[in-house]
């Protein structure tokens, strides 16, 4: 079969690598399919690999294989990017003392057994490595960690695909070709069209709009997260630091429109992440064409230039230092699309209505995910088969889900 991957992201090269080992012909569309030109949101991630996560059964079916993964992917090709790290998980002395506990109680909840964090007042927590920084946090939890150095395993990717016999193209895709409810391949931006055996959609938030299934926005959604870049140098290279008290994903399973903002730091690129605030894209509306739905307005409340003074003055009150730094070297703020699932859940498997057309997306937690669950959607496409229903990826739970 020829196989073409739609996504130059993390999601799309892990399922064309993954692909690859089934001898088939696979082609990797790397060019955004995004409406509008803006950046991707895997460059500007923090990278980190939640080791603990899982999906199916409340989170536990495949649980504490996402560096375990990445550790055998890199022995079998070579650095990809993973590094050792630590997580600390903050709070202020604004937060809620009986909001942190609960929090902290909640984090022990969703580890292993016999994971225990280690726990940090503020003497302990800005001392040390993270003096420099010059934090205002009261406290944190610390955990053995990991990230992906998202610079290293782009490098790493373009060298290693084309050698495992994946094509790889700068295409980006305007819309896919059904016929009698069959995908049988995809129409690029530049008006070619590019016929296959089957489609792997692994756009990000550009899903939604290429998918030509009624309310398609309303499954496949996606938030806007906006991070500032510095070119700081990192002082604690290997830690990335994140609010205890995160709220990003309670609006992603509940909705509203509100901005939120959860102050973090990550390494990236020799330099620093600082993010991030969120606001949902909306998650339904009118299909104005039966091939390309039109993507709705920004929503409500959030604009680039309110999304960006929120930022900053979250990292000035988090780091006054690199909010002067970042003032001196006028950084830009950017603004990424990030596809998320309502469910919390990720979709891997076919699309619903649609023969030859898998879906590989709506990650939490993608980093720690995506490769584990990859190798299990090339089994699926090579087999033309689903993951075990078990794991509770299928996107064919979307629609059912909405007809209840």
């Amino acid at each position: 079969m020829d196989i073409l991957v739609a996504g130059g992201g993390l999601c799309g090269t892990l399922a064309a690598l993954a692909l690859s080992r089934h001898r088939l012909g696979v082609t990797l569309l790397t060019g955004s399919a995004h409406p509008q030109p803006i950046p991707a949101a895997t460059g500007y991630s923090y990278g980190g690999v939640p080791w603990w996560m899982g999906v199916g059964d409340g989170g536990k079916a495949l649980s504490g294989q996402g560096l375990v993964r990445w550790q055998q992917l890199q022995e079998c090709h070579g650095d990809l990017g993973l590094r050792p790290a630590a997580l600390l998980l903050h709070w202020s002395a604004a937060d809620d003392n009986t909001a942190v506990e609960a929090g902290v109680e909640a984090l022990m909840a969703s580890l292993p057994e016999g994971t225990t964090p280690e726990r940090r007042g503020r003497a302990a927590f800005c001392r040390g490595e993270l003096q420099a920084l010059g934090l205002t946090c009261a406290g944190a939890v610390r955990l053995p960690y990991g990230r992906i150095d998202n610079h290293r395993y782009h490098q790493a990717m373009a060298r290693l695909l084309p050698s495992r016999g994946v094509r790889c193209s700068s295409g980006a895709v305007d819309r896919l070709l059904v016929r009698h409810g069959e995908c049988i391949g995809v129409r690029l931006t530049n008006g070619a069209m590019l016929k296959s055996d089957g489609v792997v959609l692994a756009t990000g938030a550009a899903m939604a709009s290429l998918l030509p299934l009624p309310e398609a926005f309303r499954w496949f959604p996606y938030s806007w997260a906006s991070v500032l870049p510095l070119r700081q140098p990192q002082p604690c290279p290997e830690v990335v630091l994140m609010p205890l008290l995160g709220r990003r994903e309670r609006i992603e399973r509940h909705g509203g429109a509100d901005l939120v903002v959860d102050p973090g730091l990550a390494p990236w690129g020799g330099g620093l992440m600082v993010g991030q605030v969120t606001c949902l894209q909306h998650r339904s509306g009118p299909v104005c064409s039966p091939h390309r739905p039109t993507p709705l307005p920004i929503p409500g409340p959030w604009q680039p230039s309110v999304a960006e003074a929120l930022l900053r003055r979250a990292l000035a009150e988090l780091s006054p230092g690199l909010a002067a730094a970042a003032r001196r070297q006028q950084a830009a703020v950017r603004h990424c699309p990030v596809s998320y699932s309502p469910d919390g859940r990720p979709w891997v498997g076919p699309c619903p209505g649609i023969r030859n057309l898998w879906l590989f997306g709506g990650f939490r937690g993608a980093f720690a995910l995506a490769p584990v669950l990859a190798p299990l959607l090339a089994e699926a496409v090579a087999h033309n088969d689903a993951p075990a229903p078990e794991l509770g990826v299928d996107p064919g739970r979307l629609p059912e889900d909405n007809k209840g």
